[in-house]
């Protein structure tokens, strides 16, 4: 018995000690120890995170609302303005290429409206409207943010210190179509949490390009120059992650951003799912854009080891998992093919019992989360009296066939771990948000936002086209 059990143990490790196999072994157990990582580090310093108070004393006059628009809402569009007008502010409105109705309406509240010829982009309509800024401050506003009361006050609140910008946080509301309202909501309160535990640091991924309040001679250089107007990476260049350029460049110089709850801004959910795609497509060609910048220039090392950690881990993940993916079907097609005579027998003999086997079986391992898998999960290679020392010394085991299977049993331990700790920060999305059917809709985030990463990861060069209104 006991050398049956050894030569069944050399003949399992011997079948799974291949390239492809032990590759998909490594990277899979990266994905489950990185995810562990970020869960176990993000959850408690989010859900623990209190913002510093301070005070400051900005008056109200020494803030320059600017706003660009292009083919806004007309209603939005006077809602924005009112509360702009409502809080005292200074503004100054950028026709992107238009001018009525919205010159009329400026004007009408006292603004100053200033036209281009033609439609140049969000990028050039703010380096035009920032020759009108006269002010130490300067909020930058999308022409569909409402700002609610007195939140310019609480925002110029928290700029002390190095904290030379600030953004509210974004909330969203609903629109024609629930399901992407939902999936909205999901990844950002995804984000929120991320936010949260970055700033337990002095650190953000980005400023929200909504609602931008900032010191006028810290951004004004970066805004006046041509890296504004189109931002450049080795021979691409992009219109698109103005906020996140804002940001890198507000911790290049030395000073920090922040993002704060104590102000929300609502913004409304794309109305299809293919609007919603588009918009998740241009955020993460932007993200993985800036991201390969932030590498090349250092900025990831000045925002520290822990946001390093954080966007290393969002824009590979999808990566390690489609090239996981990849090797796991690459193993399943290529065992299919070798015994494909034995499978066809299999389905053509007897087709229940191989539905039962195949799929039903592998299905239930599949969420079968054993706390013990050495124990448990392995038992049935090993001896009863198991010697590593002594097989390898009578030359029955090497050494490395001995690694590779407590490595296997090292990577189906990280996994249940990490689907352990993916279902605790799932559990706490879900006490956050508390709605239980927006919640089960919210889930489909997670495939769409693999899709269009790597979507965005494969068309990275087409950073030309503004996608946002048409």
């Amino acid at each position: 018995m006991k050398i049956f059990y050894i030569n069944a143990f050399i003949v399992n490790t011997r079948t799974y000690m291949r390239l492809d196999f032990t590759l998909y072994l490594l990277i899979s157990s990266l994905i489950s120890i990185f995810t562990i990582l970020y869960i176990s580090f993000t959850l408690p310093l989010a859900f623990t995170y209190k913002p510093k108070s301070s005070q400051t004393n900005i008056k109200r006059s020494e803030i320059t609302v600017l706003i660009p628009v292009y083919k806004e809402d007309v209603d939005v569009f006077k809602e924005v303005i009112n509360s702009v007008k409502k809080q005292d502010l200074n503004f100054v409105v950028v026709g992107d290429g238009c001018d009525e109705p919205y010159k009329s309406i400026t004007i009408s509240k006292g603004g100053l409206f200033v036209k281009l010829d033609k439609n140049m982009g969000k990028r050039r309509a703010i380096r035009e409207g920032f020759k009108y800024v006269k002010t130490p401050y300067v909020l930058l506003l999308d022409s569909d943010t409402i700002l609610p009361d007195n939140s310019i006050d609480i925002l110029s609140s928290k700029l002390a210190g190095d904290i030379v910008a600030v953004s509210p946080e974004i909330s969203i509301l609903p629109g024609r179509n629930k399901v992407t309202f939902h999936i909205s909501e999901m990844m950002q309160r995804l984000r929120e949490i991320s936010y949260r535990a970055l700033a337990r640091f002095g650190s953000i991924v980005s400023l929200n390009g909504q609602c931008i309040l900032a010191k006028t001679d810290v951004i004004k250089s970066l805004v006046e120059s041509e890296e504004f107007n189109s931002v450049k990476l080795w021979r691409f260049s992009t219109i698109l992650g103005d906020d996140r350029q804002i940001t890198n460049y507000i911790y290049s110089k030395g000073y920090k951003a922040t993002v704060t709850n104590d102000v929300v801004v609502k913004t409304k959910a794309p109305d299809t799912i293919r609007d919603l795609l588009k918009q998740m497509v241009r955020w993460y060609r932007s993200n993985n854009f800036f991201l390969i910048k932030e590498i090349g220039d250092g900025t990831i090392i000045k925002k520290g080891f822990f946001y390093m950690f954080t966007v290393l881990y969002w824009y590979a993940l999808p990566l390690l998992t489609l090239l996981s993916y990849s090797l796991y079907t690459e193993i399943i097609l290529s065992h299919a093919i070798k015994h494909w005579n034995f499978i066809v027998r299999a389905i053509t003999t007897d087709p229940a019992r191989f539905i039962e086997n195949v799929i039903i079986s592998r299905i239930d391992r599949l969420f079968n989360i054993d706390p013990t898998p050495i124990a448990n999960k392995f038992h049935h290679f090993l001896p009863h009296h198991f010697n590593p020392i002594m097989l390898i010394y009578d030359n029955k085991l090497s050494a490395k066939m001995i690694l590779f299977h407590y490595f296997y049993v090292f990577h189906t331990l990280v996994g249940e771990v990490s689907a352990i700790v993916s279902i605790v920060m799932i559990i706490s999305i879900l006490l956050y948000t508390r709605k239980i059917r927006g919640f089960a809709l919210g889930l489909l985030a997670f495939p769409l936002m693999f899709l269009a990463d790597i979507f965005a990861l494969m068309t990275i060069w087409r950073q030309k086209k503004w996608s946002g209104r048409n």
